[in-house]
This record gives structure tokens, C-alpha cells and sequence, in this order.
């Protein structure tokens, strides 16, 4: 089985006591629980004083380079910096991140936003990457506006995170409505949401994620478990899906 988290973080920046406390650690976890590989992006706390994220993505891009096949990082950007974030965006894609993570409601900007979102989401489209999206916080954060920025990049895979949180109906809808827009389960509302996402938008639209560390990887693979779904689709959510966006994304920049 293919076993992949779309959804966790890594670096500096944790509570104390919290891991991942490294590269090593990390793929002792992951060895543990069979885990194949994870998607990783910094964390909000991992902000440097000049609010730019590039101390934690370079902490990043050394993870990657130590473990390729198993470290998938995701580059955060704040896209406030206008020009300047769509050079940050280019440099990170072109060293080897598969995407970028926007956290809508940290930096305080709409989803859709034309002058902050679109120019960064043209260059992830010019070089190959996904972008996930925090969703579920008003009022920045709506799982809704994903669809627009989607109907602009049909090209680009677009994760909505966290299934939208309490917004989850209309995160479902927007997967079913955009081909490639997809929801992770990282703190979902439960089995039942896996089940409807299944059930609306397909299997095929949902993917597994743990927000680790600050979710548990365990609790959150269980879910997908326990859901009323075919081992087929189990298997597709786990893992598969995931792996198939990436397989498309082209990495020979």
C-alpha cells in the first residue's frame, strides 16, 4: 500500500517538545509507522523577522536534499511582498520545491486575491507545482474562493486544506465542481466527511493528511480506515492519489 502524508510541517519554530527535532527523527517516525513520504512545509512560527519564511525554507530545502524521495517540501511565501514574493516563489521552485503553501488567514489575504495570489499561482503554473491552501477561517480563508483561483489555473493542482474546516459541505463542492482541485483530511470533522467527500466528488478528489505535528498521524490515518468506503478507495485516499499528482507535476526545471 501507498502510504503518504499531503499535509505536515517541519523546521524550526515548534513548541518545545514537539517534533519533528529533525531529519533523522523524522524518518525514524516515518519508518515506524510505514510511512513512504510526506509533504512538509514550514510552520506559521517559523516567520522570521522580516516576515519573509526564507530561514525555514532553506532548513527545508536541506531536509529535501538529505531524503528526496521521502521529504516533499512545499516553500511558504507571503505573498504581501508583491514582486518580490513571485521571485521568492521562482527561486524555490526552481531549487527543487514541488509547490507552494498559502495560510490565508496568518498573512491576512483572500484566497483569490488578483494582485497578491494570481501572480505567484502564474509562475507555479510556468514551472510545474501544486499549491495547497489553508482553508476554514473566515473570512479570508473560505474554502469558496478556492474555486476561483482554480477556474484561473486549470493546470495547477490545488489542494484545499483541512477539508475546509467547518465549511466542509462547500469544500466537497468545490473538488467536485474543479478537476484539479482536491481536499486533505488533516483535521477534518470526522469519518462522516470522508465518507461524503467520497461520495460527492470521488474518491479520486481526496487525500490523506495529518497537519503533523500538530495533528497525530495515527488518529488521522484512522479515519480514513474507519470511514464506510471500498479498501479501493481507502487505498486511493492513503496514498495513490497523491502520489499520481506528483508523478504529473514536472520536475526537470
Amino acid at each position: 500500500m501507498v502510504y503518504i502524508d499531503a499535509h505536515t510541517h517541519f523546521g524550526r519554530g515548534m513548541p518545545q517538545g514537539i517534533p519533528p527535532e529533525g531529519v533523522e527523527k523524522c524518518i525514524q517516525m516515518m519508518d515506524k509507522i510505514g510511512m513512504d513520504a510526506i509533504i512538509i512545509t514550514p510552520c506559521y512560527a517559523s516567520i522570521s523577522p522580516d516576515r519573509t519564511y526564507d530561514e525555514a525554507n532553506r532548513l527545508l530545502a536541506n531536509a529535501m536534499k538529505e531524503c528526496p524521495d521521502r521529504l516533499i517540501g512545499l516553500a511558504r511565501v507571503n505573498p504581501h511582498f508583491m514582486k518580490r514574493s513571485v521571485e521568492m516563489a521562482e527561486r524555490y521552485l526552481k531549487e527543487d520545491f514541488w509547490g507552494i503553501k498559502f495560510h490565508p488567514r496568518n498573512e491576512a489575504f483572500p484566497i483569490n486575491h488578483k494582485e497578491l495570489v494570481f501572480p505567484i499561482m502564474r509562475k507555479v503554473e510556468e514551472l510545474g507545482g501544486l499549491v495547497l491552501f489553508h482553508t476554514g477561517c473566515p473570512v479570508y480563508s473560505h474554502p469558496t474562493l478556492v474555486g476561483d483561483v482554480a477556474d484561473n489555473f486549470p493546470e495547477v493542482p490545488i489542494i484545499i486544506g483541512h477539508m475546509g474546516g467547518r465549511f466542509v459541505d462547500d469544500a466537497i463542492l468545490v473538488a467536485k465542481w474543479f478537476d484539479n482541485v482536491y481536499v486533505d483530511t488533516s483535521f477534518c470533522r470526522g469519518v462522516g466527511s470522508i465518507e461524503k467527500a467520497v461520495e460527492v466528488a470521488g474518491a479520486e478528489k481526496v487525500l490523506y493528511a495529518s497537519d503533523y505535528p500538530q495533528g497525530c498521524i495515527e488518529i488521522e490515518t484512522l479515519k480514513v480506515k474507519l470511514a464506510d468506503i471500498s479498501s479501493r478507495d481507502k487505498e486511493l485516499i492513503l496514498g495513490k492519489n497523491i502520489r499520481k499528482i506528483l508523478s504529473s507535476i514536472n520536475k526537470e526545471r
